[in-house]
Order: C-alpha cells, then structure tokens, then sequence
C-alpha cells in the first residue's frame, strides 16, 4: 500500500550502498510499486517508532519503569512461551 500522507511532495536526494539500492530496486518491483512508495513507508515507519520511543520515555518519567517481573510476564504472554519461574517464598 503506498504512503499517501498528502498531495505536497518533497524530493530528497540520498546516497545509499549499491547493494542497498539493488535491494531497494527489487524489493519496490516485488511489491509492485515504487521506490519512492517503499521508502516513504520505510521513513514513516521510522517515525512512528521515534514517537514510540518518545511516548514510552514520558510514561517512564510520569510513572516509573516497567518492573523486569512484569516485562518478562508480558513478553512470555505476547510469544506464548512460559512464564519464568519465581522462587519459592519461604514458609514461616
């Protein structure tokens, strides 16, 4: 699916390795579309992630870190692996 983000256009001149640019070619004829199409997504797609970043810093500031337990509890829900054990609590 091409980019679409508006009518206005801005061309850009990059220099790339060549290999680089042969992929780029033939992934772009693979998809059926066009360099420019494949690399407005590829800098989109860099954007959002920067906005991720930034959003995730603030939640961070705001509230605190995420707790490793909950990272690791989180992470084995999302790839369905299980869940690492925690240690025993000592009976009293």
């Amino acid at each position: 699916m091409p980019y679409a983000y508006a009518m206005a256009v801005d061309r850009l001149s990059v220099t790339v390795p060549s290999e680089l640019g042969e992929a780029l070619r033939a992934l772009a004829a693979r998809r059926n579309t066009t360099v420019s199409d494949v690399v407005s997504e590829a800098i989109a797609h860099q954007i959002r992630l920067a906005n991720l970043d930034l959003a995730l810093a603030e939640a961070d500031r705001r509230f605190g870190p995420v707790s490793p337990a909950l990272l690791a509890e989180a992470e084995a829900e999302l790839t369905g692996t299980p869940r690492p054990k925690q240690p025993r609590r000592k009976k009293r």
